[in-house]
């Protein structure tokens, strides 16, 4: 017994003199690592990629867009400038210009006002007067699941106070910063709170979805996760897809 408690004594004092050998090894060299300086090191900001570098084609509404990517961050973004009657074009025509997976990568965001709010503003998230909506072609809004979804984040505001309608194009330009068929959910004067279709949310292979850039003949690609995670936006249900008869005018030629 004796002896087996002196060589734990000995492996004890062995390693207490290895510990003062390393801290002064590390004082040597400026001082042992700390939570500090290794949180430091592991959290040193990404610089932003290529692709968001200044354009010279950029207007200055897609300059200021492309910049704040930079800065959010959102450096999955992608931005491409594309024909000027991309509109005019079948969604298989738009889908094979942008490269995108399929026609379901291609969504849209519209300015949505509820015109009996309480509130003038978007300082309530929970309840505010306007919201952005992201969802897909192929999918059709649906006014009254995006009114169930924000009356139960409203627990006792009635339902009287609740009538979502397409917000006048005037106020949209104006709270977002964007014309017709520009509208990106992020980017414009007021920061208005974003609800993303579930849809968007939950089915893209691969995961990233296309939207307007700031400009008619400018789309914008981000990646769903980092867009998730960076603007934060509402995921709900609030559409339902197109049947195959509503999206064949969308899919002629």
């Amino acid at each position: 017994m004796e002896a087996r408690v002196a060589a734990l004594t000995t492996r004890f004092t062995l390693l207490e003199e290895s510990i003062k050998q390393l801290t002064l090894a590390f004082s040597s060299v400026g001082g042992a690592p700390t939570a500090s300086t290794i949180t430091t090191t592991t959290t040193a900001k990404i610089p932003p990629p290529p692709t968001l570098d200044p354009c010279s084609d950029d207007t200055p509404d897609v300059a200021k867009l492309r910049a704040l990517c930079r800065t959010l961050p959102l450096h999955s973004a992608v931005f491409k400038w594309v024909a000027s009657d991309y509109y005019d074009k079948p969604l298989t025509w738009r889908r094979d210009t942008l490269q995108a997976p399929s026609i379901k990568h291609l969504c849209k965001s519209i300015l949505l006002e509820n015109t009996h709010c309480e509130f003038e503003d978007c300082s309530k998230r929970e309840n505010s007067r306007y919201y952005l909506i992201v969802f897909q072609y192929v999918e059709k809004f649906d006014s009254d699941k995006l009114m169930k979804y924000i009356r139960d984040l409203n627990p006792g505001v009635g339902k009287k106070k609740f009538n979502f309608r397409l917000a006048d194009p005037a106020v949209s330009a104006t709270l977002t910063g964007f014309g017709y068929n520009a509208v990106a959910p992020f980017g414009g004067a007021v920061e208005i709170p974003i609800v993303l279709s579930a849809g968007v949310a939950t089915s893209m292979s691969p995961n990233y979805f296309w939207m307007g850039g700031g400009h008619a003949d400018c789309k914008l690609r981000v990646d769903v996760d980092e867009f998730v995670s960076v603007l934060k936006p509402f995921v709900a249900d609030i559409a339902t897809p197109l049947s195959e008869e509503e999206l064949k005018p969308l899919l002629a030629e």
